[in-house]
C-alpha cells in the first residue's frame, strides 16, 4: 500500500492533498491507512530498538526513548517496543496488518498469546486467528484467542487468569484539594464483583427525582460500600480500634465554656485527607462512635474516654419501627442504608432521645446538614 511513497515527503504530500480535498473522503479506506502506517512505524520501532542509538542520545531504553521523542505514556511506549518484536515471528499478523486489514488491536491481541511456551502450536494457527481477525471486533477477537489459548495451555485457563491478574492495581492519591483521585485496573474476576456491587447500590440508591449522571452515582455507590463495610466492622480494626472519631480537646479550652462551644475546639481532621469542614463533622458526629480525648497544651493526653454510640441500640430500633424508612422528602431509602440524624445536633444542645432523631440516608443527610448551616448563617 505504501510502497509507491518512496519517502515520509511523499507520505506528507500525500496527507497534504487528503486534506486539501474536498470530495467525501472514504472513512473505511483511510482507517486501513492509518492501520497500515501503525505497521510501518512499528517496523521502525524495531530497527531502533535494535540499532541501540537510544544508548547514544543516554536514554536507558527504547521505550524510555519513544517516551521522551514522541510524547508518549510510559506504558504506550514500551508495548509498541514488545509489539514490534513479536511481530516479526508473526508473518501472517505482520502482513494483514501491514495491508491495513487488521488493526493494531488485532495484532496485539495475537502477539500478547504468543509466549515462548504457545509460539510454535500459535504459528501453525496464525492464518485462521488472523482470517478471525479480519470480522471481528477486538473485544470479540481476544474472546476467540483466549478459548485457543486455554485449550494449548491444558490448564482449564489458569495460566490465562493468572495472565490477566498480574497487572492488577489501584492507586489512591490526595490532591491539593483535599480530593482523592483513584485510577487502577482489576481482572475480570473483581472487576465483576465491584461492577455488581457498584451496580446493585447505584440502582437501590436512584429516585425518580435523581438528577444525578452515573459517574456520581458510582461515587456514591463506592462510598456506600465503604460506608457498610466500616459499619459493621468487616474490614476489621487497626490497633484495636474499629472506625470512629475522636474528639480531641485541651482542657484550658473546656474551662468556663459551654457544650455548645464545644465543636469549635475539635481538631476536624481525618486520617488520611486532613481537615474537614464543620459541616461534614456535624454530620458525621450524627451516629457514630465518639470517643473524648482530653489534653494538656497540644501533646499530653490527660484522659481517653470509652467509645459510645451517639444513637444507641434501644432508640436506633425505636427509629426503624417508627420511620420505617429514610424520611427525607420523597426518599424511601431502607433503614440499612440510614444514620440517625440529629434534629438539632448534641453539639448546639439536642439530646439523642426518639424525639430528637430522624432516619435520613446518605443523600439526605447532606442536604438537611446543607440547609441546616445556611438557616443558622441567616440567624
Amino acid at each position: 500500500m505504501f510502497g509507491a511513497m518512496g519517502s515520509l515527503e511523499d507520505l506528507g504530500e500525500a496527507v497534504e492533498k487528503l486534506h486539501a480535498s474536498e470530495e467525501a473522503l472514504d472513512v473505511v479506506a483511510l482507517r486501513r491507512c492509518i492501520d497500515a502506517l501503525e505497521f510501518v512505524w512499528l517496523r521502525a520501532v524495531r530497527d531502533y530498538d535494535r540499532s541501540q542509538d537510544w544508548r547514544a542520545e543516554a536514554f536507558v531504553s527504547a521505550g524510555s526513548a519513544l517516551r521522551a521523542k514522541c510524547r508518549l505514556r510510559p506504558g504506550v511506549a514500551h508495548g509498541a517496543v514488545q509489539l514490534a518484536g513479536k511481530l516479526e515471528r508473526l508473518p501472517e499478523t505482520s502482513r494483514a496488518f501491514g495491508a491495513g486489514h487488521i488493526s493494531r488491536q488485532h495484532a496485539a491481541v495475537i502477539a500478547d498469546a504468543c509466549t515462548p511456551e504457545r509460539e510454535a502450536a500459535l504459528v501453525e494457527l496464525e492464518p485462521q486467528l488472523v482470517d478471525a481477525a479480519r470480522v471481528t471486533h477486538p473485544k470479540q477477537f481476544h474472546a476467540v484467542v483466549r478459548r485457543v489459548t486455554d485449550a494449548l495451555d491444558g490448564d482449564g485457563g489458569a495460566a490465562g487468569d493468572e495472565a490477566l491478574r498480574a497487572p492488577r492495581r489501584l492507586h489512591l492519591s490526595r490532591t491539593l484539594d483535599g480530593m482523592v483521585a483513584i485510577d487502577g485496573l482489576l481482572d475480570p474476576e473483581t472487576g465483576e464483583a465491584a461492577l455488581t456491587a457498584l451496580g446493585a447500590l447505584m440502582e437501590a440508591d436512584y429516585g425518580a427525582d435523581d438528577t444525578r449522571t452515573r459517574p456520581p452515582r458510582r461515587a456514591d455507590a463506592f462510598a456506600r460500600l465503604c460506608g457498610l463495610a466500616l459499619d459493621h466492622g468487616l474490614v476489621g480494626s487497626v490497633h484495636g480500634v474499629r472506625p470512629h472519631i475522636s474528639v480531641v480537646v485541651d482542657i484550658a479550652e473546656l474551662e468556663g465554656r459551654g457544650h455548645a462551644d464545644l465543636v469549635a475546639q475539635v481538631r476536624a481532621d481525618a486520617e488520611h485527607v486532613g481537615r474537614l469542614s464543620r459541616a461534614t463533622l456535624e454530620r458525621l458526629t450524627c451516629d457514630c462512635d465518639i470517643s473524648r480525648v482530653i489534653t494538656h497544651g497540644p501533646s499530653q493526653v490527660l484522659d481517653v474516654g470509652r467509645a459510645r454510640r451517639t444513637v444507641p441500640p434501644a432508640i436506633w430500633k425505636a427509629l426503624v419501627a417508627r420511620d420505617r424508612h429514610c424520611q427525607g422528602p420523597g426518599c424511601d431509602a431502607p433503614p440499612g442504608w440510614c444514620k440517625g440524624h440529629h434534629i438539632k445536633h448534641w453539639t448546639k444542645g439536642g439530646d439523642t432521645s426518639l424525639a430528637n432523631t430522624k432516619l435520613l440516608c446518605d443523600r439526605c443527610h447532606r442536604r438537611e446538614h446543607r440547609a441546616d448551616n445556611r438557616f443558622h448563617r441567616r440567624e
